[in-house]
């Protein structure tokens, strides 16, 4: 049976809907791996706060791999604002590359209700990838341009960094306006077209050759590091640029 290839994300019940100030809030499926990319995340960090030791253990040892792994990638381009922007690069890696991994489990993306479209039976799954779903990725550029350009103004003043923006030309300065703006464009689709892909070869594969959908799988391990990787390394490099290079002599 083929899974459902829609790039909206689906309800995981008809009645799993609120009313809130901002309009309808829904519970979707790609909502629930959300949630437990970020337990899965917070949870261990409260664990290990309160028992950090000079002799780390198994866990302690783990994250201060991951958190030293992150920071030798992305310090060195942030320059004097590294301490401050730190935590919020690695936050990007991490959640980036556990929802990505989270994704290959067995449960995500098979198993879920059957609908019928077009006189065909498809699979709606209950669960489905975070970083598969459009409003994910979008909201991670969003995050991701705002960290970019207030770094910017924290390094030159607001004059300062639309004068950087516009290259000191005011008469092209809408141009460059608009080519920074493409950065939440460039961001969020490109993280959401990779996994958005491999969910659809995944479930293609997975469903009429399970042999290959298991090379695939293995595949998309390598991915989701990459992709996570890439996210960030742009980040970094955007607000490299926005500091500018005489704020890191």
């Amino acid at each position: 049976m083929l899974p459902d290839i829609s790039i909206q994300a689906e309800p995981i019940c008809y009645g799993c809907e609120w009313e809130t100030p901002l309009g309808i809030f829904r519970l979707t499926n790609s909502l629930v791996i959300m949630f437990v990319v970020m337990a899965a995340l917070i949870i261990p960090g409260l664990l290990l706060r309160g028992r950090i030791s000079a002799v780390p253990g198994g866990l302690q040892n783990f994250m201060e791999f991951l958190v030293e792994t992150v920071e030798g990638m992305v310090g060195p381009g942030l320059g004097k604002f590294g301490p401050q922007l730190f935590p919020f690069v690695a936050t990007f890696f991490l959640f980036i590359l556990f929802a990505n991994w989270f994704s290959l489990l067995p449960l995500v993306g098979t198993v879920g209700w059957i609908e019928h479209h077009e006189g065909e039976s498809v699979l709606i799954p209950f669960l489905r990838p975070a970083t598969a779903d459009i409003n994910m990725t979008l909201a991670l550029a969003v995050g991701a341009f705002i960290i970019i350009h207030s770094t910017g103004v924290r390094s030159h003043g607001v004059g300062g960094h639309l004068k950087a923006i516009a290259q000191s030309s005011w008469l092209l300065f809408p141009i460059f306006l608009i080519i920074e703006l493409f950065v939440l464009v460039s961001l969020s689709f490109r993280l959401f077209g990779n996994l958005f892909a491999g969910e659809v070869l995944l479930g293609i594969s997975g469903a009429w050759m399970p042999v290959i959908g298991t090379v695939f799988l293995i595949l998309e391990l390598l991915f989701g590091l990459i992709q996570a990787i890439v996210f960030t390394m742009l980040t970094v490099s955007f607000t490299s640029v926005a500091i500018g290079a005489e704020e890191h002599h």
